[in-house]
């Protein structure tokens, strides 16, 4: 094992800087009157952590007396060390290659005038449309544009719009992307590209080829909660929980499980090194997923992982199904590509192994999404799978002022690995970004809260306006600051619409009326037949998929047998042909009503959400497109966004909170990030692991660059959390050139 510092990427052939020390003082006094002071709040353990962990002797922790030598050493392992290298090395012959230049002349007659439109780097991209092409974008650097322009000339350039395949991680990005595409041209062909998401493609193509696949063309789609009580059935029957040591718990295996196939990794694997305190449960674990597997195959259910691997597999091991691909999409692009995963990867690289006509666009210092298994490596050894790459950086930025660009230039900068970019802005202004430190967490809020009331008398926006958090508890000084003052917020989170229980029980039902062999949605259903219990509806589901029909007849004599019956009868009724899918909710609410009567105390506000289903079912003809848009594209990530009451409700739009994960892709007048204390930014988790500290940096990266014209960068003197006393700034601050950002 070797202790690794961050160390800047830097240019070739530039001398290294010697790093100028900081004049020590004696901050003996300083240190005990802390001490003290935490002596008589009653935190003994923080105050003991005062000298010994966050106060190097003789040294103040301010940010104009602190060096990155400071903050502890990383141990990094000797293969990651490898691999950074190898990674570097890919990175750097890259660099050194020759500028291309494009393989495609605009000669002829075009709608679209593209020399006009686009600046030379962003032309490069759209007309060089043969062979495969690597996109660099740097945030605000028109990624989009490029996409919709690129789209535009290839119709324009004859190529049959069946022949494209757009994938992104949104089906709104893919919308307006193509939307935007058939006002530029002004006719519909761009209707006929497929856009939209990897596991839509999934979906449209696994149903299609489903005969060749030898795949029932019916299967349900569960969401990951689904999968999860799916594991718990497993688990249960296998009587796991009655271990003297107590079990993990279903969402917890999900995670390994789904983990371990993003990743191509086995459970052992993942459970060894990212889940060690569950070494004991390793072959119960293996056992559960064995019994998930043949239980997903039984009922004709595929859950997000299997819609990735099915397919993937299929292009694989099917050579017949592999080149009707090829003949239909002939030409590819992905957007977003630093966020795809393993899985997504190789469906991309067998999709164009036939033409090579792919282009994948990205930004490898806004990778953050490793949790759900995004992969950074993808878009840095792009050029490694097609060593004939053409690769093209847009660095120009059309949303950040250039002081902010030169702040977050430098936090990119110092990376380990990653392309090198210098991100350039024509817009102007002289403030720089601001950093300030605050005696605790209230004189924080108070701040933020004066800074956002004087934006408001400036007239900006409050909704233009953005506080961006590494975690939601960093905010609650200024949540309760903000509803003092009475200053209307969003705290971008919460519940999820396709999330609650009322809302997930209705599709549930809808399930069934498509898919009888669906034994995750009767679960869910039957329990709430008195006298049902997870034995009882069993049995009920297993002589309901043995005969392939409504067969009730052996439960006549039950005492839950008239409820029975009434469900069956609700069910049977939804399933007429003849009606549409709103008056089969319509059906399902009748009879679901009185039991959210029964059970919840506030049923008539649930009922309403039942109102949203029926008119979002208004838009479709087919239920099988209904449930599978409704499982992989959910109405509203938003819906259940916590709003506080407005000072006037015709006055002001509400300023928004939000966790730095939520902001990518958006973007703000100004942006104010909080609590930038080490341990909080990065977060201490990653503090032992070298790939994940540059994850938060990139993270932090993220949440910098989504500021237009403020940035503000706060924090407390320090924060004591139930495992540490967290008072340097963040160590991602201390390596900006002190004249990037102004500090007080």
């Amino acid at each position: 094992m070797r202790k690794r510092k961050n160390k800047k990427l830097e240019e070739p052939s530039s001398p290294k800087k010697e790093k100028k020390r900081p004049e020590t003082r004696d901050l003996s006094a300083e240190n005990k009157s802390l001490e003290a002071f935490l002596e008589l709040v009653g935190d003994r353990e923080a105050s003991k952590e005062v000298t010994s962990r966050n106060y190097p002797p003789g040294r103040k922790n301010e940010i104009s007396a602190i060096s990155i030598d400071d903050y502890p050493e990383t141990v990094t392992d000797e293969q990651t060390i490898r691999k950074i290298e190898e990674l570097k090395g890919i990175v750097a012959s890259i660099e050194n290659k020759p500028v291309t230049t494009s393989r495609s002349r605009l000669s002829g007659s075009y709608k679209i005038h593209y020399r006009e439109e686009l600046n030379p780097a962003q032309l490069e991209a759209v007309t060089t449309i043969n062979g495969p092409v690597l996109v660099i974008a740097g945030a605000g650097s028109g990624k989009t544009r490029v996409i919709v322009y690129r789209v535009a000339f290839m119709l324009e350039n004859g190529i049959d719009p069946g022949d494209i395949l757009l994938l992104t991680f949104t089906r709104k990005a893919a919308g307006e992307m193509l939307g935007r595409v058939q006002q530029l041209l002004k006719d519909a062909s761009a209707q006929k590209i497929f856009g939209g998401t990897f596991h839509s493609f999934s979906n449209y193509i696994l149903r299609k080829y489903s005969n060749l696949l030898n795949i029932p063309p019916d299967f349900t789609i569960i969401d990951e909660e689904d999968s999860a009580d799916t594991i718990d059935l497993i688990r249960s029957e296998l009587r796991f929980e009655k271990k003297e040591k107590a079990f993990p718990r279903k969402n917890r295996i999900r995670e390994i499980i789904s983990s371990a196939r993003n990743r191509n990794l086995t459970i052992r694997h993942v459970i060894m090194h990212e889940f060690s305190g569950l070494k004991g449960f390793i072959e119960q674990i293996e056992l559960i997923n064995q019994g998930y597997e043949k239980y997903k195959k039984i009922c004709r259910i595929f859950d997000y992982d299997d819609l990735m691997d099915v397919l993937r597999d299929s292009l694989r091991d099917n050579p017949l199904f592999r080149k009707r691909l090829h003949d239909r999409y002939r030409y590819i692009m992905v957007d977003e590509f630093q966020d795809t995963n393993v899985i997504q990867k190789e469906i991309v690289e067998y999709l164009a192994e036939s033409s090579e006509n792919i282009l994948v666009v990205g930004d490898d210092s806004q990778s953050i999404y490793s949790f759900r298994g995004a992969n950074y490596e993808n878009i840095l050894r792009f050029p490694q799978k097609y060593p004939g790459c053409s690769i093209i950086k847009i660095e120009e930025n059309y949303r950040s002022n250039q002081k902010i660009l030169d702040f977050t230039n430098e936090i990119i900068l110092n990376a380990q690995i990653g392309y090198r970019k210098r991100l350039f802005s024509r817009i102007t202004y002289d403030i720089l970004p601001l950093v300030r430190k605050f005696y605790d967490q209230q004189a924080e809020a108070e701040f933020i809260a004066d800074k956002i009331l004087e934006y408001r008398e400036k007239d900006i926006a409050l909704n233009q306006v953005a506080i961006l958090v590494r975690a939601f508890w960093h905010a609650r000084y200024v949540e309760a600051e903000l509803n003092k003052r009475s200053i209307p917020y969003i705290a971008v989170g919460g519940l999820a619409f396709n999330e609650r229980k009322h809302v997930k029980d209705v599709i549930s039902y809808l399930r069934i009326v498509q898919n009888s062999y669906d034994a995750v949605a009767w679960h869910r259903i039957l329990k709430y037949l008195p006298g049902v219990g997870l034995v009882t509806a069993k049995k009920i589901i297993g002589e309901i998929i043995a005969d392939n029909r409504l067969n009730i007849g052996s439960f006549g004599n039950t005492k839950f047998a008239e409820g029975l019956k009434k469900l069956v009868n609700a069910i049977s009724a939804a399933r007429n042909d003849q009606l549409g899918i709103p008056q089969k909710i319509e059906i399902i609410r009748e009879y679901y009503a009185p039991i959210l009567q029964a059970t919840e105390y506030d049923y008539q506000v649930r009922l309403l959400d039942i109102n949203v289903l029926i008119d979002l079912a208004s838009k479709y003809k087919s239920l099988d497109k209904f449930l599978t848009d409704f499982a992989l594209d959910p109405p509203s990530k938003k819906f259940g966004s916590r709003t506080v009451p407005l000072i006037d409700e015709t006055e002001d739009k509400p300023l928004i909170i939000s966790t730095i994960h939520s902001a990518k892709g958006l973007e703000w007048h100004s942006v104010i990030i909080p609590h930038a204390l080490d341990g909080l930014i990065p977060s201490v988790r990653a503090l032992n692991n070298i790939e994940e500290i540059e994850e938060e940096r990139r993270l932090f990266y993220v949440a910098c660059s989504r500021a237009k014209q403020d940035l503000i960068i706060t924090m407390p003197s320090y924060v004591a959390t139930y495992n540490a006393f967290l008072s340097y700034p963040s160590r991602f601050l201390i390596e900006i050139s002190r004249d990037k950002f102004y500090y007080r």
